[in-house]
């Protein structure tokens, strides 16, 4: 049922917009509008799509007005011939809409009391995207009939609104009407109750819709935000679905794979990996499934070229709003130049290492032979002045020694002299040798089991000697420094503890990294170059164990080491 309208009266409303769902609803509004206008001898001019006019004047007849239909009283024209007719550039041009419109206005009205119109221009406009020319379009209707007299009856779909860039327009368009009747889910309603109800729903749809449009704005200024730093960004970054599929690739991955969006989108992961490494990407992709964070790492990579680029890789998962993992982001950054960098500092230090090895030996045999001599001659000052220079040059030679260690293991030509050995008998003697050279700490060793082990001893002892001179050096309000060896399960475990400074958490997975040095200020006092550390470690690995730390800043460190345990040596001998 139809809204509550007079149809008889609509001289009184000159200008009304009726909003609809179906067409049934407007067709049912439109045949009592003409019909009743037929009926009290009013002219009638309609301008609409051929299947409503031909539907309406099926309707007009089937109430008895084929006569009026057929006669003089009643105009009808398509309403996309009509829009032709005054449409100038995508705008109506005011002239010809007044001579189009005018002279309908005259053959229907010729004698009549009223002429009364519907119309379809403005709908069509909007249904076209012309929004602007249809709101032009209602100012001219408006303006005319400030000198003609009828009453316009227009009709809007309201699927053509359905969003939130059609609100100002639809703001507009109701504005040029002198009355808005809405669409069938409101007029239907009959009661007074039931539209109050209906209005108060809308409200609260329209609060809720309100709100969720304000937050998908700010969901999208952010995607945007992020979309920009993604494309901006100077490191290459790839997103890829758990089969491997590349799914994003921006202006960086470009650059540095040679490859564009629109070739590389689409295509697997593998098209920039080379096939000696393509284990990796099944690797990451079997713990992505699982839900397995991959570190960071450095591997490398293919470019379309056929070249290859070393890369620094960082891999993040990508979940769904259900928090299941979809996917993989992936940031690259390019470190061909910080690795050349790297190697022509290592070169550097190897050879400096080199140079300097001969005349330290040198200067080191001077000084015990002129320590001798005053010894000889009881110059004790002198000798002892020497002594100390010898001790220092111990230092500087165990320095030369260390670069020189790390220089082998970068080029992977440290030697290794593996054998079977009682790994506490070693323990035991390193701890005396190292107490010699302490008069501020006692090492004490906590626990003693019998553990035999395969590698090479001259390189665990210099394991021990690090751990345990640190253990000194970095507890110097401390007294004492535990050891323990024990036997655990098929490992022997080392474990040096001391009651230091400690070791804030943050710096604890990168003190094994080469010339690291934490950047505390409290450790800036000590002096080194971070190179210990990571020869214990290295050394550590190339016997197939691990080392770690454990430490609370303040209270002190227990760094350990496992190595397996040797139990049939037959196969060793």
């Amino acid at each position: 049922m139809a809204i509550a309208l007079d149809w008889r009266e609509k001289s009184k409303s000159q200008h009304f917009v009726q909003f609809y769902e179906t067409d049934t609803f407007l067709l049912d509004s439109l045949s009592e509008y003409i019909g009743t206008g037929l009926k009290v001898g009013d002219g009638c001019i309609v301008l609409a799509t051929k299947p409503h006019r031909e539907s309406l004047e099926e309707r007009l007849k089937g109430d008895g007005l084929e006569g009026a239909v057929v006669g003089d009283q009643y105009v009808s024209s398509d309403a996309g011939i009509t829009l032709s007719r005054f449409m100038v550039d995508g705008s109506p041009d005011p002239a010809r809409f007044t001579e189009v419109v005018r002279s309908m206005i005259a053959q229907v009205g010729k004698g009549r009391r009223h002429v009364r119109i519907f119309g379809e221009l403005v709908a069509l406009l909007c249904a076209d995207g012309n929004g602007a020319a249809a709101i032009c379009l209602e100012e001219l209707w408006n303006d005319l009939g400030k000198t003609h007299s009828f009453s316009l009856f227009c009709a809007y779909p309201m699927h053509g609104f359905g969003g939130e860039v059609y609100e100002a327009e639809f703001t507009k368009i109701c504005q040029q009407h002198s009355r808005v009747v809405p669409a069938e889910s409101y007029s239907a309603l009959a009661s007074p109750d039931d539209r109050l109800r209906a209005i108060t729903l809308l409200q609260q749809k329209a609060s809720s819709l309100e709100a969720e449009i304000a937050e998908r704005k700010r969901a999208e200024e952010e995607q945007y935000r992020l979309a920009a730093i993604v494309e901006s960004s100077y490191d290459a970054i790839v997103s890829k679905t758990l089969d491997g599929m590349i799914i994003s690739w921006n202006s960086a991955a470009e650059r540095m794979f040679g490859y564009t969006a629109q070739e590389a989108i689409g295509q697997h992961i593998t098209l920039i990996i080379p096939p000696e490494l393509h284990h990796e990407e099944e690797e990451i992709i079997q713990k992505l499934r699982q839900g397995i964070r991959t570190q960071h790492y450095e591997t490398v990579r293919r470019r379309k070229d056929g070249t290859n680029v070393d890369v620094s890789l960082s891999i993040s998962p990508i979940k769904d709003s259900a928090g299941n993992i979809t996917g993989a982001a992936k940031i690259a950054r390019d470190i061909t130049e910080r690795l050349e960098i790297e190697r022509r500092k290592d070169e550097f230090i190897s050879m400096a290492s080199h140079e300097l090895k001969t005349p330290v030996t040198s200067i080191k045999g001077f000084t015990q032979l002129l320590r001798r001599r005053f010894q000889q001659r009881d110059d004790q000052e002198s000798a002892h002045f020497l002594a100390r220079m010898d001790m220092q040059l111990n230092k500087l030679t165990q320095l030369i020694r260390d670069l020189l260690d790390v220089s082998k293991m970068q080029a992977g030509q440290l030697a290794y002299r593996e054998e079977p050995f009682e790994l506490d008998v070693l323990v035991q003697e390193t701890i005396e040798n190292v107490q010699g050279t302490t008069q501020t700490h006692r090492l004490i060793l906590e626990k003693l089991e019998s553990v035999r082990v395969f590698g090479d001893r001259d390189r665990l002892g210099q394991v021990l000697i690090n751990l345990l001179t640190n253990a000194i050096k970095y507890s110097p309000q401390a007294d004492k420094v535990l050891v323990q060896v024990v036997a655990e399960g098929a490992q022997a475990v080392v474990r040096v503890q001391d009651f230091g400074v400690g070791i804030a958490e943050a710096y604890q997975a990168k003190i094994f990294e080469r010339f690291y040095q934490i950047s505390d200020p409290e450790m800036k006092a000590y002096s080194g170059l971070g190179i210990g550390l990571y020869i214990a470690s290295e050394i550590i690995k190339r016997h197939e164990g691990r080392i770690r730390v454990e430490s609370r800043k303040g209270t002190g460190s227990t760094f350990s080491f496992g190595l397996s345990l040797l139990e049939d040596t037959s196969a060793m001998v």
